[in-house]
């Protein structure tokens, strides 16, 4: 393999959301930017973010037009990869501390009353 085409697949991993959810088809993210890389795969493949198809077409080389025949929306949103897996963890861990806050208090109010 070239020394660009392992920049290409790292450049295009850097992009996908790294949640390995399978939902492409590849298993993980790493397999499908190998996949973009080799050109097997549509770089609009991730199901977790799409909008990153746009980047990996950047990076890729491929003309991509930003909107559908007949249609160009008002304003594209800017590509922005979600939150990493550790940030996801971080916010499960703070939601479910204050459901049991909030289950703790209805307890006490059970036995209040």
């Amino acid at each position: 393999m070239a020394i660009g085409n392992k920049e290409k697949i790292r450049d295009i991993y850097e992009v996908l959301p790294q949640l390995d959810c399978g939902f492409c088809g590849f298993g993980t993210c790493g397999k499908f930017a190998r996949a973009v890389a080799e050109g097997s795969a549509s770089p609009f493949g991730c199901r977790q973010n799409p909008w990153s198809g746009y980047r990996i077409s950047e990076i890729t080389g491929m003309k991509v037009p930003s909107y559908s025949y007949r249609f160009r929306p008002p304003s594209l949103p800017s590509l922005v990869v979600g939150p990493s897996p550790q940030e996801l963890r971080e916010q499960v861990r703070t939601l479910s501390q204050n459901v049991e806050n909030i289950l703790a208090r209805i307890e006490k109010l059970k036995a209040r009353g």
